[in-house]
């Protein structure tokens, strides 16, 4: 009398069972387990990731804030000239800070000389493309895809969500509509590479910086944030008072709401779940 055949969880070897099967009612309790997965946040980490969120919304604002100025000629040519130059040296401190290898840097150099190169070929087109489009059309547009941008905007939370290309592409597009409506060259080029440094390498350079040194990127948020909230008094107090409320309630409330609610977290993970292989380490 031969023994009863022991179901083994494999696909390649061929059982006398139906292909639904799962080990019993006795082995499918037993191999149910609950939260594997979840991962548990505590304050100070949920505030710094709030903090990795606000700081790109406040570098987005300073932008739209120089684009308005630059365009009804409030601020002086210089501060455009000094924001590009800025970028420029944020751009070395990224090849230096991310990069080390020569090698790395001198294929990011030659990547930049490239794209500056092609955006000033087109600046002439980008100011003029949208020429035949009404000025709210505009605005309401670059602002969706700002949103867009931010949307899929990586903030260092590993997400189904997060798309690099999705994002730079929503960014520039962003500030492409803006810039359509500036009505000479020079500020157009300048505007379209700080907006490009900014969506193409600002997540990367601030996820490594927030990491690295959280003290910095404590202090470099509190001053990103004062002087956005400074620079959009300048147009509306009433909306600079609504943009610290806004900080705050992102910043102090939502990491609170996400502590007191994941205690509610709650995921079965059993015999039905597909096979995840596992990277061995080679020692």
């Amino acid at each position: 009398m031969t023994s009863p055949t022991r179901w083994q969880k494999i696909l390649y070897r061929k059982q006398p069972f139906s292909d639904n099967y799962s080990g019993g009612d006795a082995q499918f309790l037993k191999e149910l387990r609950k939260n594997v997965s979840v991962v548990h946040y505590d304050y100070k980490s949920a505030v710094f990731g709030c903090m990795n969120f606000l700081t790109h919304l406040d570098m987005l604002t300073m932008y739209f804030v120089l684009f308005l100025n630059i365009l009804h000629s409030n601020w002086s040519p210089n501060i455009l000239y000094g924001v590009f130059t800025s970028t420029i040296v944020f751009y070395l401190f990224f090849c230096k800070f991310l990069t080390p290898n020569v090698a790395n840097g001198k294929e990011h150099a030659r990547t930049i000389v490239t794209l500056f190169l092609f955006a000033y070929a087109f600046t002439p087109v980008i100011r003029t493309l949208t020429t035949s489009i009404s000025t709210d059309t505009i605005y309401s547009t670059s602002i969706i895809t700002a949103i867009l941008s931010c949307f899929f905007h990586d903030y260092g939370v590993k997400a189904p969500v997060v798309s690099y290309p999705t994002s730079v592409s929503s960014g520039l597009s962003s500030a492409i509509f803006l810039l359509s409506r500036l009505e000479e060259d020079t500020p157009t080029l300048l505007l379209l590479v700080v907006a490009f440094t900014l969506h193409a390498y600002g997540a990367e350079f601030r996820n490594r910086l927030f990491h690295v040194y959280p003290s910095i990127s404590s202090i470099l948020f509190c001053a990103l944030s004062l002087f956005s909230i400074y620079c959009i008094s300048s147009f509306s107090v009433e909306l600079s008072v609504f943009w610290t409320l806004l900080h705050v309630f992102i910043l102090f409330v939502c990491p609170l709401i996400l502590v007191l609610k994941q205690t509610g977290k709650c995921t079965i993970h059993g015999p039905w779940d597909e096979a995840v292989p596992i990277k061995s380490v080679n020692r």
